[in-house]
């Protein structure tokens, strides 16, 4: 089965000095894949490389595919007209508009053979997003911001979807209110990979976990032997190992 998401030999370069070196990385169709690691472990690096955006400008080699396609050298418009889209960390939406306004200002792209979430799957998936139609996105609270910001990227009918630290700010209620979410849009035609700083949150909800750790993979498997690898335990549940 081809992969909805892979990357081979990916390597990023700020001034030739190394951010990321990542041989291989891959979601299955329907998987939810969770990157994790510390502050500046190349999380955020990772999923703006398979994007294609930066705010500095790297030396990026290697190779992404999306469905199959090799999307490398195309740019960032392109590729998520090929089925990728980022919610980048602090979400992305427009502060001046209302809810109603961010939802119609990200319909479903020209052309596209994948289906986008229609405003009802969205108010279904989100009741907060319909009860709160009308108010400007400034007034909304952390959580429904980033509820907001997930929407608008369904919106345009992704086959992955790259969510960057979206628990960062929310309530632990909140936390786990949007990771369950996150969950349930998994699907065959849609993958997630989810980086995120909670590990604690993370395990809860994902298949498969990924470990950075300065720029490269220190571990990689299924969640359930994941959770109990003493690298993890260590460094990120902060429980002795003996």
């Amino acid at each position: 089965m081809t992969p909805l998401l892979e990357a081979r030999n990916l390597r990023v370069a700020y001034a030739g000095h190394r951010a990321l070196e990542v041989p291989h990385l891959q979601l299955a169709p329907g998987e939810l894949v969770g990157v994790v690691g510390a502050n500046g472990a190349g999380k955020s690096t990772l999923v703006n490389a398979l994007l294609g955006w930066s705010r500095g400008h790297p030396r990026v080699d290697g190779q992404v595919f999306v469905r199959g396609e090799d999307v490398s050298g195309m740019a960032t418009h392109a590729r998520v007209a090929r089925g990728l889209s980022l919610v980048p960390e602090g979400g992305a939406v427009f502060m001046r508009l209302t809810v109603e306004e961010n939802l119609a200002a990200a319909g479903p792209l020209d052309g596209s053979d994948r289906p986008a979430h229609s405003l009802d799957e969205i108010y279904a998936l989100f009741p907060r997003l319909k009860e709160r139609l009308h108010h400007l996105a400034s007034a909304l609270s952390g959580g429904e911001r980033q509820m907001l910001a997930i929407a608008r990227a369904l919106r345009l009918g992704p086959s992955v979807l790259l969510l960057d630290e979206p628990s960062i700010g929310l309530a632990p209620k909140l936390v786990t209110e949007v990771l369950r979410q996150v969950r349930s849009l998994v699907g065959p035609k849609l993958s997630v990979l989810l980086v995120e700083q909670n590990l604690r949150a993370a395990i809860e909800v994902v298949d498969r976990l990924v470990l950075l750790e300065r720029g490269r993979i220190l571990a990689e498997g299924p969640v359930a032997a994941m959770r109990d690898d003493p690298r993890i335990l260590q460094a990120y549940l902060g429980e002795a190992v003996a």
